[in-house]
């Protein structure tokens, strides 16, 4: 009579190489980390999440970029002369990618409508935008609508 099944030391060495087989598949088939697409999907949402703070609040937000942090600072206006830092409202940018706003020396304001004005902008008549450039040059674009919304491109 021959034994039918299977031992122990046979279903542990099958799961084991099922296991491995498993891990290595996990590793090629999971999205690579893009810190580009990252940078400006976080920019986007905490731009938006500025916005809505300063129509829940009925105060008027600014955003301040500090090397690779945003930061969110309120006040009753957007003329107003001091700004309360807002330390719930931060996103940290990832160290590969360089982020600039434009016009140079421009600071975005929510009013407590929503709706986008732009301080220290001088002359300029554009909608203003961050850049995001990464290690690889590659680039994209945020663009602030004044109305409120943001575009990437």
């Amino acid at each position: 009579m021959t034994p039918k099944g299977l031992t122990l030391v046979e279903l542990v060495v099958v799961l084991a190489v099922l296991g491995i087989a498993a891990g290595i598949a996990a590793l090629n088939v999971r999205p690579f980390y893009n810190p580009l697409q990252d940078a400006l999907s976080r920019t986007e949402g905490f731009v938006k999440q500025v916005r809505s703070k300063a129509m829940a609040t009925t105060s008027a937000y600014r955003i301040t970029l500090e090397g690779n942090r945003l930061k969110a600072a309120y006040a009753p206006t957007c003329r107003s002369t001091s700004f309360t830092e807002d330390t719930s409202l931060q996103a940290e940018i990832p160290a590969e990618v360089t982020l600039t706003f434009t016009p140079q020396g421009g600071v975005p304001c929510f009013n407590s409508r929503g709706l986008l004005i732009l301080q220290n902008a001088g002359s300029y008549s554009g909608e203003p935008y961050y850049h995001f450039t990464d290690r690889q040059g590659r680039q994209r674009t945020l663009r602030l609508l004044l109305g409120g919304g943001v575009v990437r491109q």
